[in-house]
Formats: C-alpha cells, structure tokens, sequence
C-alpha cells in the first residue's frame, strides 16, 4: 500500500499542469517584473493581496494603503524612462500551499542622460494564495550593501 501511495504521488506531481505552489508563485514575480519594466503601476498593484503589505526601497515605513503603493509606483514609474528590474538570484522557503517565501538580490536600472544607471537592490516577496489566485502578500525591497 506504501508503494500504490507513493506511486500515485508521484504522477501526480509529474502530470502535465501540474506546477508545485512555488512555480505558481513565482508566476506572480514574474508578472511584478513584466510590469515594472513596462512602467505600469496599476497592473503592478493588481499583483497585491487585499490585505497586503507594502515596503519600498524609498519608504520610512510599511503600508497596508493600495492607493500609498500606487502613488509610490507612479511617482517611480514616470522617471528615468526606460527602466528595468533584473531578478539576480534567489532563495525559496515553501511555508505552505499557500505561501511561499522568495528572498534574493536584484539590479534596478534607471536612465539618466541617456545612461543606463545600476541601483543593486534585495528583495523579500510572500506570494500567497487566497480567493482571488496567487497574490503579494508582503514585499520588501532596500538597497543592497556595498560588498565589504
């Protein structure tokens, strides 16, 4: 019976359409990236739980507020066209079916006179999935570190 069972979880993990939590999840970050290189703020802030939090490379303090992080993504979205995000590298921490943790580093890139300008950055996303599919649930962003 151990071996039906194991057997039967392994097709299903194996069927076509099958994706584990954390590929649907990254799904949303991919969406989050897409957005941001095309300078759309409101299809950014659709990515976003309801009840989510929001805390920005920029921002003093974290916000729950839709129309806060619709402000903070249109006052950057107008600026330095055109930018772009490069996901660099990350770690995944599947804290359940419905959550999973990705933290990593990122380079966002700004135009000023005509020169592509580098900020590296790290990030921390909780992608959930509630009634309305896999959302932001928290997101986290701050410069990173000069290298010591």
């Amino acid at each position: 019976m151990k071996y039906v069972l194991a057997s039967v979880m392994l097709l299903i993990a194996t069927a076509p359409g099958y994706a584990a939590p954390s590929e649907d999840a990254f799904a949303i970050i991919a969406q989050f990236k897409k957005a941001y290189d095309a300078a759309d703020p409101h299809a950014i802030v659709k990515l976003f739980a309801p009840d989510s939090i929001f805390l920005g490379t920029s921002m003093q303090k974290p916000t729950r507020d839709k129309d806060a992080i619709l402000k903070y993504f249109q006052t950057s979205a107008s600026a330095n066209l055109p930018k772009h995000v490069e996901i660099e590298n990350y770690e995944v921490l599947q804290v359940s079916d419905t959550a999973v943790l990705f933290t990593g580093q990122d380079t966002f890139f700004q135009t000023r006179d005509g020169t592509s300008v580098p900020t590296p950055a790290r990030f921390t996303f909780l992608i959930i999935k509630g009634p309305e599919g896999w959302r932001i649930g928290h997101f986290h962003s701050s410069r990173r570190p000069e290298a010591q």
